[in-house]
């Protein structure tokens, strides 16, 4: 066999892999031949197919900041920016997403004592914010408290009991009665207000020290529950509906920071190459099925409908320039190294 043949042999295999590969033909063998090479890979030791070290070498160069500004961060912002707008669109009340059961869940969530941080009510409670709240509460309280109940001012006190003494009328006492609780409202306001200044931080903590001690009781669980139930009872798109433009883009751009900042932290990076290089190495000579079934995971895949998500992506793969060379330089190697003058065997 001449070296131009062996070179026109070459030429049309390659074009017969090349237009193979993206063919129909290919497409049902794909299909057919998809369930026997899953379940080939799930009888794959995992050790062969996980290099606990490449991984830890991924997410290094995933961290990379070229790479978190030009994927990572765009990634994470577009994905935020689908949800968002999915969540604008959808009319259903939150519970109706919600599996059979899942209710039944979270109620015995609720339930678990202490699962609001202590230290949380403390901050939110103790914050300059509600102190400034229960402040203009007391006053008003003590305020219309005042004006009701002081009995030298109040339609019932001191008013009233002059009036019965003097039938025709106060006079010059009434106008007195009136300047006097004029200077005393005056003088009050900023005694009171000299009294809140300490005091309404005491309430909060007050507050605080009641809402932890009764926080597992009947009633503060029931509230919990109503609070999720309230939420559960809302239209998705209500949920969202306070998120303009402006506070959209803000949540878009935090996702990624947030993204970007999980994948910059080394010792986080550190400890997840630690966990998965003892998990490949405890169960390096274990089936890949089986160190998944110690997951709790348990395939279980409609081939027809993986084989159509996979596949334009497989035969766009193959279509691609540096695939098709690298198929024409396997080929040319085999040809390549056979010697001029080789003869069929007989």
């Amino acid at each position: 066999m001449s070296r131009a043949l062996l070179n026109e042999l070459k030429a049309r295999q390659i074009a017969f892999l090349e237009a193979r590969l993206v063919s129909e033909a290919a497409a049902r063998d794909f299909r057919e031949r998809l369930p026997a090479g899953f379940a080939a890979l799930l009888a794959t030791p995992l050790g062969e197919l996980i290099d606990a070290g490449a991984v830890a070498r991924a997410l290094d160069a995933l961290a990379a900041e070229e790479s978190l500004r030009r994927a990572v961060r765009p990634a994470v912002a577009a994905a935020l920016a689908a949800l968002v707008e999915a969540a604008r669109a959808e009319r259903r009340r939150a519970k109706e997403l919600m599996p059979e059961g899942a209710r039944d869940k979270l109620d015995r969530i609720l339930e678990q004592p202490k699962i609001v941080p202590e230290r949380l009510v403390r901050e939110v409670l103790e914050s300059a914010a509600l102190d400034a709240v229960m402040r203009d509460v007391l006053y008003d309280t003590l305020k219309e408290f005042s004006e009701k109940v002081n009995p030298f001012f109040a339609e019932w006190g001191l008013p009233a009991l002059l009036k019965r003494i003097s039938p025709f009328g106060l006079g010059g006492v009434g106008k007195t009665m009136g300047t006097l609780r004029g200077d005393f409202e005056r003088r009050l306001e900023p005694e009171i207000r000299r009294f809140l200044q300490g005091f309404s931080r005491t309430a909060m903590r007050q507050v605080h020290d009641i809402v932890v001690a009764r926080g597992d009781t009947p009633e503060f669980i029931g509230l919990r529950k109503h609070v999720a139930t309230w939420v559960l009872e809302q239209e998705i798109c209500a949920l969202v509906g306070q998120l303009d433009a402006t506070s959209s883009a803000l949540a878009e751009e935090l996702g990624a920071d947030v993204a970007a900042q999980v994948l910059r932290d080394r010792p986080v990076r550190t400890r997840t190459s630690e966990a998965i290089a003892a998990f490949v190495a405890a169960h390096a000579r274990e089936p890949l099925g089986e160190a998944l079934g110690r997951l709790g995971i348990a395939p279980a895949l409609d081939f027809d409908a993986l084989a159509a998500a996979l596949w334009p992506l497989v035969r766009s793969l193959c279509a691609t320039g540096p695939v098709r060379a690298w198929l024409a330089s396997v080929v040319e190697e085999f040809f390549d190294g056979l010697p001029d003058g080789i003869e069929p065997p007989a």
